[in-house]
C-alpha cells in the first residue's frame, strides 16, 4: 500500500518538475537547467515533505509543489558542487556532469537559475491549493535559512576550507536541508506548534542519510570510522525511528523512504 502511495507521489513530482522546467530560452539554458533535475532519482527530499504533510492531514498537492522547489535547490547545489572550482567532478549518476556537457559558464548560470526558480515557484500563491501568503512566507523563510549561509552553503564552505569537524560540516551541508523538508511538511499541515520537534527529527534524519551515503561511498564518516560506521548507523537509525514514532510520523510511507537508502 505504501509503495502505491509513494509511486503516486513520485509520479506527480516528476510531472510537476517537467512543467516547472519548461519553456526557457535560450535552448542551451533550458537543457542545462533540466539536465540534473529530470534525471532518474529517488526524490527523497520532496517525498519527505509529502510524507510529513500526509501524516498530519496536509494537502499532498501543495506538498508536492514545495517538494519540487526543494528538489530544484538540491540539484542547483549539485551543479555547483561539481564545478572545477569546487569538487571538479566529471561524472554524476553515471553521466557526465553538467559543466562537462554544457561548459563551466553555462553550468554556473544553470545552478543560479535553478535556485531562483525554486523561490519563484514558492512565492506564487497560484501554485497552491490550501496555503495562504502567510504560510508561504514562513516556508520561504525556513528554506532560505536552511539552504543558505546558515545551512547548506555554510556547510559547503566549511567543507572546502576544512573548517570544523565532519559532524559540524554534515549537519550544515546535508542535514539542514532535510530539516527544511520536515518543517515545510509541518507548515503545510498547519502544525506550526511542532516546528521545534520537526526540525530536530529532520536534522537526525539528515545525519543518518549522510552516514549511510558515506558508508556506501567509503568516504566521509567511513574514512574516520571504517566498518564501525555500520554500528553508528544502526544506533542513529533507532534514534530516528524513535523520534518519528514520538511525533506520529512513523508511517508506512516514512518507513519506505527510510529503507530506500539504508
Amino acid at each position: 500500500m505504501e509503495e502505491k502511495k509513494i509511486f503516486q507521489w513520485k509520479k506527480e513530482l516528476e510531472k510537476r518538475l517537467v512543467t516547472f522546467l519548461n519553456s526557457f530560452e535560450p535552448k542551451i539554458l533550458q537543457e542545462a537547467i533540466s539536465y540534473y533535475p529530470l534525471q532518474e532519482g529517488k526524490r527523497i527530499r520532496p517525498l519527505l515533505v509529502c510524507a510529513v504533510s500526509s501524516a498530519y492531514g496536509g494537502d499532498v498537492q501543495d506538498a508536492i509543489v514545495v517538494g519540487c522547489a526543494i528538489e530544484l535547490i538540491h540539484n542547483y547545489s549539485l551543479v555547483h558542487d561539481d564545478l572545477p572550482s569546487m569538487d571538479n567532478d566529471y561524472y554524476r549518476r553515471g553521466k557526465p556532469t553538467c559543466h562537462v556537457v554544457y561548459g563551466e559558464d553555462v553550468a554556473l548560470l544553470a545552478g543560479d537559475a535553478l535556485l531562483t526558480l525554486a523561490f519563484e515557484i514558492l512565492s506564487d500563491v497560484k501554485n497552491f491549493q490550501t496555503l495562504d501568503s502567510e504560510r508561504l512566507l514562513l516556508i520561504i523563510n525556513i528554506i532560505s535559512k536552511k539552504a543558505g549561509a546558515k545551512g547548506m552553503v555554510g556547510g559547503q564552505v566549511m567543507d572546502i576550507r576544512r573548517l570544523g569537524d565532519l559532524k559540524e560540516i554534515s549537519l550544515k551541508k546535508t542535514a539542514q536541508l532535510f530539516s527544511a523538508c520536515f518543517l515545510a511538511g509541518g507548515v503545510i499541515a498547519k502544525k506550526e506548534d511542532m516546528l521545534s520537534e520537526l526540525e530536530d527529527v529532520g536534522l537526525s534524519f539528515g545525519m543518518l542519510f549522510q552516514m549511510c551515503d558515506d558508508y556506501k561511498d567509503k568516504d566521509g564518516f567511513y574514512s574516520l570510522l571504517g566498518e564501525k560506521l555500520k554500528d553508528e548507523i544502526n544506533v542513529k537509525k533507532e534514534e530516528v525511528i524513535s523520534k518519528l514514532k514520538s511525533l506520529n510520523l512513523w508511517t508506512e510511507e516514512m518507513e519506505y523512504i527510510l529503507r530506500s537508502f539504508l
